[in-house]
């Protein structure tokens, strides 16, 4: 015998109302979002702390705690950890629970494994200050603060796949083929980095290959995959019109899955030089899948770009994050080679990605999320609040990324130039890029205070709302 599959009339009347749903998401949602602002903030400052040392060498030397070496990882990995893994999750179980027509399972569990997320995140930056740190690019937390972050994100993957399990909705829209991708890839890609760079502690050549291959699959597949997925589903609801050709979507994801994660070693030096030549290459092949991505999203905003913008805070976010998605993509595959290798050319990268196009479309996402899980509303009570968060994280990218790029091409230069002195040239002379990029890092710093204090507005409002006040 086989059984029947039930109706979708039945299907619909068992799912929980919009109500529940969100009702369920709200404590483990809001705590992920408000700590991931959290540390956005503090990673700024940071990282504005390490770029004044790049120019101001004796800017607080007298202390080893603070100097760049230490300064500049840990502001890295607060913002990869404290910030954009932990906003993707709040993105993640927002995602399922609402497209899945589903309760979100044990939030409270989640909202405890989320915490002792942060506590690991907190000992791991003192741990890179302290000088524990590793040496390896986006994992330079020491051992003893990997390991707990790696079973609270185990805890976190394990209860949103079984929400998803229990999803009404049985359809995968395109944002959850997103999401399921990058929660399975990252417990994938960080026990593989972990287990050969720490466990085995494979040697130097093979470190940084494994190094290069983690930091380009957390940029270039995991946080790209989280951002595409907010993308997906906000665009199409905000401009009101179904997703144009689901199928070029569908080729773009898996095109992006298989060529993503063979870029990020392109400018590695002593390896087999077959290991850069397939790097290189696939990091102009993967321009195939984000235009194929884009451009279904460009047909589905077409007529009701300049509208949405006006009208919708959270578009905005959106569109440049898409357009700096384009941006890096080319980015890389036209000047990410040997010319640039050992330069500051890297570094925005790595920002762009973490900052620009994950980090809008998450701040963006959460200008929507945040209200319907407070107030009920779809925007955060302040406007003005919105558009200086906006405005602040549109120029902080575009002042890092900028900076760090000239800054990289000017070292680029100077390295391809014997006659050049590279201390005078590549450090002194590339004061004024780097310049940029502290005000950069200060401007997305405010961003997240001016996100914060809309987040505070909301929550204040949904308490009094609860207490019987006024909103």
């Amino acid at each position: 015998m086989t059984t029947a599959q039930p109706s979708s009339q039945t299907a619909c009347a068992a799912a929980p109302s919009v109500a529940e749903v969100e009702a369920s998401c709200r404590l483990p949602v809001l705590f992920l979002a408000f700590s991931g602002a959290a540390w956005l903030c503090a990673g700024a400052v940071l990282a504005l702390l390490a770029s004044i040392q790049l120019y101001q060498p004796t800017f607080m030397e007298g202390c080893p705690w603070v100097t760049y070496g230490r300064l500049r990882p840990a502001a890295v990995n607060a913002l990869a950890y404290g910030f954009a893994l932990q906003t993707s999750f709040a993105l993640a179980l927002w995602l399922i629970a609402r497209l899945g027509r589903v309760e979100l399972a044990a939030p409270l569990g989640l909202t405890i494994a989320a915490k002792f997320w942060n506590i690991a995140v907190t000992v791991g930056v003192f741990g890179i200050l302290a000088g524990d740190a590793t040496g390896f690019d986006l994992l330079e937390f020491p051992l003893y603060a990997a390991l707990p972050i790696f079973a609270s994100y185990a805890c976190l993957a394990a209860w949103a796949l079984v929400t998803l399990h229990q999803r009404t909705e049985r359809e995968l829209y395109v944002s959850l083929w997103f999401v399921v991708a990058a929660l399975l890839w990252f417990p994938w890609i960080l026990s593989t980095a972990q287990g050969l760079l720490l466990g085995w502690q494979v040697p130097g050549v093979v470190q940084a290959i494994v190094a290069g291959w983690f930091g380009n699959n957390l940029l270039q597949i995991v946080l790209t995959s989280f951002a595409l997925a907010v993308l997906f589903y906000f665009v199409p609801k905000t401009v009101n019109r179904p997703l144009a050709n689901p199928g070029l979507a569908r080729a773009g994801f898996w095109l992006l899955l298989l060529l993503g994660g063979w870029g990020g070693l392109a400018q590695l030096a002593a390896v087999p030089a077959w290991i850069p030549a397939v790097s290189g290459a696939a990091n102009v092949l993967v321009i195939v899948p984000v235009l194929a991505l884009l451009v279904s999203l460009w047909q589905t905003a077409d007529g009701k770009i300049a509208e949405a913008w006006k009208d919708n805070a959270t578009f905005r976010f959106l569109l440049v994050a898409a357009i700096l998605l384009l941006g890096v993509t080319l980015r890389t595959a036209v000047f990410g080679g040997h010319w640039t290798q050992f330069t500051f050319f890297a570094t925005a990268r790595t920002d762009i990605v973490l900052l620009g196009v994950f980090g809008l479309a998450a701040l963006g996402a959460l200008h929507h999320i945040v209200p319907r899980l407070t107030t009920g509303d779809d925007e955060l009570p302040s406007s003005g609040l919105a558009d200086v968060a906006f405005w602040a994280a549109l120029l902080g990218v575009l002042f890092v990324g900028i900076g760090f790029s000239l800054a990289g091409f000017a070292q680029a230069g100077v390295n391809a130039d014997a006659g050049k002195a590279f201390l005078k040239d590549g450090v002194v002379g590339i004061a004024g890029q780097l310049k940029l990029v502290t005000v950069g890092y200060g401007a997305l710093a405010l961003a997240a205070l001016a996100f914060l204090a809309n987040f505070g507005l909301a929550v204040r409002r949904c308490c009094a709302a609860c207490c019987g006040g006024a909103r």
